[in-house]
């Protein structure tokens, strides 16, 4: 019999051991670059919200010693939207109409996010007019609609290819008093 083969046993567990690993490991994987993508969905989400009150907040700024708001065009509120997302996004002013404010409900902007991946659109709304020419003077409106891409190829099995991620602020512009 085979009771005297040293590592006989061993030998056959060892191999179900590396079979069982095989064919867990590519689940494994998945689960885990999965939610590192979770985790990065929403690390983006969070940075994408705090450009957009970043740049309405420069918007409304009132500098009392100029008397003036250094930051009141659209390139300047832009500018500083920019400033506040990691260097792989891109974020620009949109290239179509509506150029500025957004109307309706959020679930109808789906049309208005950008076609590239890790891309988002700035709709920078003074006073609710989309053609003002001027500087607000009631209200500043920041909404930026970023397309993330996630690197798990499990998302583009799910349908999720590029997540959409919106951000919304609206902040009264500041006035001397």
């Amino acid at each position: 019999m085979l009771e005297g083969v040293p590592g006989h046993r061993f030998s056959y567990s060892k191999g179900q051991a590396i079979v069982e690993t095989a064919l867990l490991l590519p689940i494994l994987m998945l689960l885990v670059m999965g939610s590192a993508d979770l985790g990065r969905v929403f690390y983006y989400a969070i940075a994408v919200t705090n450009s957009a009150r970043e740049a309405a907040r420069q918007g409304t700024y009132w500098d009392p010693t100029s008397s003036s708001n250094a930051y009141d065009s659209y390139a300047q509120v832009l500018a500083a939207a920019q400033e506040e997302v990691p260097s792989d996004v891109t974020l620009s002013l949109p290239t179509s109409t509506p150029s500025h404010c957004l109307t309706g409900a959020p679930a109808s902007w789906s049309i208005y996010y950008p076609t590239q991946p890790n891309t988002g659109y700035v709709f920078i709304c003074f006073d609710g007019n989309d053609s003002q020419s001027t500087a607000a003077t009631q209200t500043i409106q920041v909404i930026i609609l970023y397309n993330f891409s996630p690197v798990t190829p499990l998302a583009q099995v799910v349908g999720a290819s590029l997540i959409q991620v919106e951000a919304a602020t609206t902040m009264q512009v500041q006035k001397q008093q």
